[in-house]
């Protein structure tokens, strides 16, 4: 049997980590370049022409230059409002108005095999939400008065996303695309938790957000990216630090995060993703960078159902963070290494949520969550430094929804839904959060799409 020392292990590693970062290495560079010399004009030209010649012809079919007459363009709306009751139990729960909000508009013009769509998202939550956050129990990220926010949800950015994306058909099904804007969301992580299908009656964020998926809204970002068939990559720069307590204002920051994307598209109705980034100090009171590896799988039956038929949609979700100390360790860390102290191993965070409907506009909702706690300001942790705590925390939702109006052709829906989520801690956290911590919602959804 072959025996080999640590050291030969270790020099072994270190020469396959070489041979898979050193093109990366390449890559950035000259990805950072062409966003530079060709991305940013061209995202400003192109359009900037497209509607000239529009103005110019009108919209009767009359010949629009360069581009010829579009085949298609239109604008489409969505909108949707959540306001009930918040409860919280235990010594560190609340009880508040629960609430979540968003606004979005796109707008799709085609000349041809050129596509544009701009993309404007907003969100009422800076006025509707307490400053400090919703009450959820576990819930951390962010800030607020300069301090950590804990157990409880920060309210989102009045600006949400801005962005402008030009697609390049090659031909049906593939297609070669550039996307950027003032904030938007890079290419990482699953499609985030308020748009995502199994969690559509489900609006609150999971305990894991900020492990996943809360890079939907980045201060400023570029990506490209390219489809064959089933499958798109996409690489992105963006900055990768989190919003500042000023939720009205639009931040502005280097674009130095990068972030690279792998999606499949299997059949109709199954998806999933893996991506790898490398953040720019996004923490404001955690100094450092932090890679952050995500992979998830979504599967749907329910776009093309009868509303009476059995529907769901369901979601498998993984993503870690990990403390890196400056670029070069920022690079080795694209490989899994969990050796270290705790303050640099990995903080895993693991979800599966499902939307389920058996007919009569009554759905089931569930969530399960697994993951990495730190930053809750245990009595037990007093002294110790928050990078070495790790507590594991389990949550269970169980919720159910039903919808009780449809009006202009489905245009407006509205629903009522109640959710109890249940939480599994060890003794330590139970000494301050109470030996059965538990929070339910009951609230009513309004959605209008047009």
């Amino acid at each position: 049997m072959l025996n080999m020392s640590g050291a030969s292990v270790q020099m072994i590693r270190q020469m396959i980590r070489q041979a898979i970062l050193n093109p990366i290495r390449q890559v950035r560079p000259r990805f950072l370049t062409t966003l530079a010399t060709f991305v940013i004009p061209a995202a400003v030209a192109i359009p900037a022409k497209a509607f000239a010649q529009m103005e110019l012809h009108g919209h009767h079919g009359e010949s629009h230059g360069d581009f010829g007459t579009p085949t298609s363009q239109g604008f489409s709306f969505h909108l949707r409002q959540v306001a009930g009751f918040n409860h919280q139990s235990g010594p560190r729960g609340a009880q508040a108005a629960a609430g979540e909000n968003y606004q979005m508009m796109v707008y799709r013009g085609s000349w041809g095999p050129l596509k544009l769509e701009p993309h404007l998202m907003t969100s009422l939550e800076p006025w509707l939400l307490p400053k400090e956050g919703s009450p959820q129990l576990f819930q951390t990220g962010e800030t607020y008065n300069g301090k950590p926010i804990v157990d409880r949800q920060h309210p989102h950015d009045l600006w949400m996303e801005i962005t402008e994306k030009l697609i390049f058909e090659l031909a049906p099904g593939s297609n070669v695309y550039i996307v950027g804007g003032p904030v938007g969301q890079p290419a990482l992580g699953p499609e985030a938790f308020m748009h995502r299908e199994s969690a559509q009656h489900l609006p609150w964020a999971p305990l894991g957000h900020h492990y996943q998926d809360s890079t939907h809204v980045s201060m400023g970002v570029m990506t490209a990216g390219v489809k064959f068939d089933i499958v798109e990559v996409a690489m992105s720069q963006f900055n990768g630090r989190e919003p500042d307590e000023n939720r009205i204002k639009l931040d502005r920051g280097k674009l130095d995060s990068w972030s690279s994307q792998v999606k499949l598209f299997l059949w109709d109705g199954l998806h999933g993703q893996a991506s790898t980034a490398i953040l720019k100090n996004p923490e404001s009171l955690e100094p450092g960078d932090q890679r952050r590896n995500t992979a998830s799988i979504h599967w749907s039956t329910s776009k093309n159902a009868t509303p009476d038929a059995f529907r769901h949609a369901t979601s498998l979700i993984y993503g870690t963070t990990q403390r890196v100390a400056d670029e070069t360790d920022a690079e080795t860390a694209l490989t899994t290494d969990t050796s270290g102290s705790d303050s640099t191993k990995p903080r895993e965070s693991w979800l599966l949520e499902s939307d389920l409907s058996w007919g009569w506009g009554l759905w089931f909702m569930t969530r399960f969550e697994s993951l990495d706690k730190h930053g809750l300001n245990l009595k037990a942790d007093v002294g110790k430094s928050d990078g070495d705590i790790r507590r594991v925390v389990k949550a269970l939702t169980l919720g159910a929804f039903q919808d009780i109006t449809a009006l202009s052709n489905d245009t407006v829906k509205t629903g009522i839904g109640l959710d109890y989520t249940t939480h599994f801690i060890d003794a330590a956290t139970r000494a301050d959060y109470g030996s059965n911590p538990y929070g339910t919602h009951a609230f009513l959804m309004v959605n209008a799409a047009w």
